[in-house]
């Protein structure tokens, strides 16, 4: 994050140490169950980043101890732990200075990763790599990295084997995405054999939370789709990244991107990105033969969020038609909030566009709120299909965007309703079989909270058949729910 001029940080009190001694009743909390892997091939390992310390006696410091403290008592440890960047406060050009925050960083708030033998993958940021010299220093307290970078970034970029997984982490400092797409490509291809392959990074590629600004806050667009298409060339299981205060997955191309920013900044409208929606936490990833998992801890160990990619949903053969006549029977039994819902939607436009208003696909009801909760449709102006939901009620709409529909000739596109994904949940594809991407929205909240409907519409609005009613023809629309949930 750019926040050069942020941290006149409140003081806070001295770091607690990892370990805090029993006295009198008190009790060590329970250990926390690692998420493990389902079989024999798999590996499990921990996620987290962004907490700018290396000062003793600040907020920040007490911040990642007490998510130290969480994650000190899973059991058993992960296998490495992917910290994509901004360890420390850094911006300053006293290097003597941020030799002093590593050495603090490394040898007493972090003492426990070397403690317990733990593998911990830096990456460099903005935060820990802004000039030459921060370059210099961050080489030297990760002497242990790899030195296999590009040219001219050894030491910064790196990757590692470690059986069969490939952990590679490439070089993102201040506001550059500095990354050798070549180099890249023959590290991914050289490693063809790894089963698992993830790829690290600082900055998020495609925006978080409305967080669009670039390069402040993510890949400037013309960098995203080169960078993505590599991965997915490449069968990347997970992009990592950091940067927002945040947490958030999304996928692209049916590649995740997940991004923890939870160690210990505070930053934001109430300390995070935003407040209303965030918090500190670690996040367990496990990835197997099935798939991949995660379990979002806060400091006190509770699970947040917990997901499981791929979602694996029915034959289409069996996918259920929804109609006007049993669309609430349906949809009112699939449970928005804790299952996701698949819906096809197929079409044929009217070629009215673009003096027509809104046109409704599908539509969820409740008259306690002023819109509907879920709306489907096509946009007036653009055509593009859309998504409208209430994350919150008495908030009114978050808008998801997708892909403009053809004013002549049939249309046949999926859309996923995934309440474990927050704002990276509305997914959709154009092929039956193809890959899901989360459209673009500025949104923080997704269907996670969202009320469930009272009753179902097809073709029309909340108000009626006349109310922005579909105007095309041969609309089908069947639905279906995945057979297996996060666990």
């Amino acid at each position: 994050m750019h926040r050069r001029h942020l941290l006149h940080l409140a003081a806070g009190l001295a770091a607690p140490s990892l370990r805090r001694p029993v006295t009198g009743a008190q009790e060590q909390p329970p250990a926390i169950p690692a998420l493990l892997p389902r079989d024999p091939t798999g590996r499990h390992f921990l996620l987290y980043s962004d907490c700018c310390s290396g000062v003793p006696g600040t907020a920040v410091s007490a911040n990642l101890a007490a998510v130290n403290r969480m994650v000190a008592r899973i059991d058993p440890s992960p296998e490495f732990i992917a910290f994509p960047g901004d360890a420390v406060r850094g911006y300053t050009e006293d290097y003597g200075e941020l030799r002093r925050q590593w050495d603090y960083w490394l040898g007493t708030e972090m003492a426990w990763v070397a403690q317990r033998k733990l593998r911990l993958f830096q990456s460099t940021s903005n935060h820990n790599t802004y000039d030459a010299g921060s370059e210099t220093v961050f080489r030297a307290v990760h002497a242990k990295l790899p030195r296999n970078g590009p040219p001219g970034q050894e030491g910064l970029a790196y990757w590692v084997r470690s059986g069969n997984l490939l952990y590679v982490s490439t070089h993102q400092p201040d506001q550059q995405m500095l990354i050798d797409h070549a180099w890249l490509e023959r590290v991914l291809e050289n490693n063809a054999d790894a089963t698992y392959k993830f790829v690290a990074g600082h900055y998020p590629v495609f925006p978080v939370n409305g967080y669009q600004t670039w390069p402040l806050w993510c890949f400037p667009p013309r960098q995203r789709r080169p960078f993505w298409d590599l991965l997915v060339k490449h069968r990347v299981d997970a992009y990592l990244a950091s940067h927002i205060i945040a947490f958030d997955v999304q996928l692209h191309g049916g590649l995740p991107q997940i991004v923890s920013g939870g160690a210990g900044t505070a930053f934001g409208p109430g300390g995070f990105m935003p407040g209303r929606s965030e918090f500190f936490h670690a996040v367990q990833i496990a990835v197997d033969q099935q798939g991949l998992r995660y379990q979002v801890h806060d400091p006190s160990g509770r699970i947040r969020e917990r997901w499981q990619w791929p979602m694996t949903l029915p034959d289409q053969a069996s996918w259920q038609q929804v109609t006007p006549q049993n669309a609430t029977r349906l949809l009112a039994g699939a449970h928005l909030q804790g299952r996701p819902i698949a819906v096809r939607i197929r079409g044929r436009d009217s070629g009215m566009r673009p003096a027509s208003p809104d046109q409704t696909l599908l539509a969820g009801v409740d008259t306690r709120e002023g819109l509907e909760p879920v709306w489907i449709g096509i946009e007036r102006d653009s055509g593009r299909l859309l998504v409208r939901l209430i994350p919150v009620s008495g908030e009114g709409w978050q808008v998801w965007r997708g892909p403009p529909l053809p004013v002549t000739g049939g249309w046949d596109h999926q859309l996923c309703l995934d309440p474990f994904m927050g704002p990276g949940g509305v997914l959709h594809r154009a092929i039956p079989s193809g890959p899901w991407s989360t459209l673009e929205s500025t949104s923080s909240k997704g269907c996670e909270h969202l009320a469930q409907p009272q009753r179902w519409v097809v073709g029309h609005g909340q108000s009626g058949p006349s109310d922005r009613p579909f105007r095309g023809g041969a609309l089908q629309l069947t639905m279906a729910t995945p057979a297996r949930l996060p666990s």
